[in-house]
């Protein structure tokens, strides 16, 4: 990267921001919309769990064989082919609304597995892009970046949903978000890799054809959990990030506990979402000198176990103003937790691995949540969403616990 100069390094870090800017804001109107029609319609949290249902299942199945296509193949077109697969989904959605309306909550399921694609197909060829365009030095600060202008575009996104279903209808909406995927994938194109960079794609490019001849998919796949398996290290990692998506089980709850235990509407549900992005965004501008103030082990344990605590008060609590700001430290608490995770699994793994072990990493974390999620929805209609909080929070604490005394985790020095 010696010939990039800091120029083109903060045009190179502006495109990749702004790129998953776009793209977490795309992703926040599309789940939205498809949350708040499918709960609308049937007024049933068990239904709205069937969605991140659906997803995980697609994650963990799906997952692992786009983590292969990501190491196969330039970075940057795998990403563009994921952009393609979700704008495709806006267009088709659009089309299945207008002309195939009674059997639009099917085709909608289905629109969430082609979606779910594409996301597990760009996350891989994210990673490994990363270091080719901004240096492995700058991983952490870029991934901060990343993580504070998503918070705003999730928040952003959460908040024109309700005004553009309202205003254009599901349609527009649709359309909508297919036309900011567009804009993200159109953006890669000005990026700019070095010659040295480049002369490196192609001898990884020519190595992959010889690897394309002599293994399989499944042979890839085995040949990826190997590393991971002996790398402790690394797999304990990879076992903390189940036992975080394990509390992701409250994400389609949380529309619930705003209207049912909070008794509020749309405005209070916005303002809940703009308070916790507050708090990740504060982490994301100042991740790098957060994560040098403790070691991963500290940074690990106190954000698992400040950021469980806060998910379960929030399902016990009843007031907006308490419940906001232990929404802010939720926000906060898990974004530290998923900047560093997100940086330790680039910077710990080879180039050539890479988008390999980042979505099987995604598959193993969540094998579990298709199940949790309906039993989840079941619980939160036979009592109430917020008994599932106050479990997944106490579950948060506990893996913060074992992390603290877990002895592969503290020999990590630094992220």
């Amino acid at each position: 990267m010696g010939e990039v100069n800091r120029t083109i390094l903060g045009r190179n870090m502006s495109v990749i921001v702004t790129n998953q800017f776009l793209t977490a804001l795309a992703d926040s109107i599309y789940d939205v919309a498809i949350f708040w029609y499918v709960y609308d319609q049937t007024q049933s949290a068990l239904y709205a769990s069937i969605l991140t249902t659906i997803s995980m299942l697609t994650q963990i199945l799906i997952g692992p064989f786009m983590g292969v296509v990501a190491d196969r193949n330039h970075p940057k077109w795998t990403m563009q082919l994921g952009f393609v697969l979700m704008i495709a989904v806006g267009i088709t959605m659009t089309i299945a609304y207008v002309t195939f309306l009674d059997y639009f909550v099917i085709l909608l399921y289905i629109g969430v597995v082609i979606h779910e694609i594409g996301m597990t197909t760009i996350l891989p060829a994210k990673s490994k892009l990363l270091p080719r365009i901004v240096s492995m030095d700058r991983i952490v600060q870029v991934n901060g970046y990343i993580s504070s202008t998503s918070q705003i575009a999730v928040v952003l996104g959460k908040s024109i949903s309700g005004f553009l279903i309202s205003l254009v209808g599901f349609v527009g909406v649709m359309l909508s978000h297919s036309a900011i995927y567009l804009l993200a994938c159109l953006l890669l194109q000005v990026l700019f890799l070095s010659s040295t960079t480049k002369r490196e794609d192609a001898i990884q490019m020519a190595a992959t054809e010889e690897v394309k001849r002599k293994f399989a998919f499944f042979n890839e796949l085995k040949e990826a959990l190997k590393i991971m398996r002996s790398h402790r290290t690394l797999f304990k990692l990879i076992m903390i990030g189940m036992v975080i998506n394990l509390a992701s089980v409250i994400g389609p709850l949380f529309i619930v506990v705003v209207r049912e235990q909070y008794n509020g509407g749309a405005i209070v549900f916005g303002w809940f979402n703009a308070v916790g992005a507050i708090g990740g965004i504060l982490v994301g501008l100042f991740a790098k000198r957060l994560l040098n103030w403790f070691k991963p082990v500290h940074t690990f344990t106190g954000s698992m176990i400040a950021g469980g605590v806060s998910i379960s008060l929030v399902g016990m609590l009843t007031n907006v103003y308490m419940g906001m700001a232990l929404y802010f430290s939720l926000s906060f608490c898990l974004t530290i937790f998923n900047v560093a995770f997100s940086s330790l699994l680039i910077t710990l793994v080879e180039d050539e691995y890479r988008g390999r072990i980042q979505n099987l990493t995604m598959s193993i974390a969540a094998i579990f949540i298709p199940i949790i999620a309906i039993i989840g929805g079941y619980v939160a209609d036979l009592t109430s969403a917020g008994l599932v909080y106050i479990v997944a929070g106490i579950w948060v604490v506990l893996g913060g616990c074992y992390v603290f005394f877990d002895r592969d985790v503290r020999t990590i020095e630094e992220i």
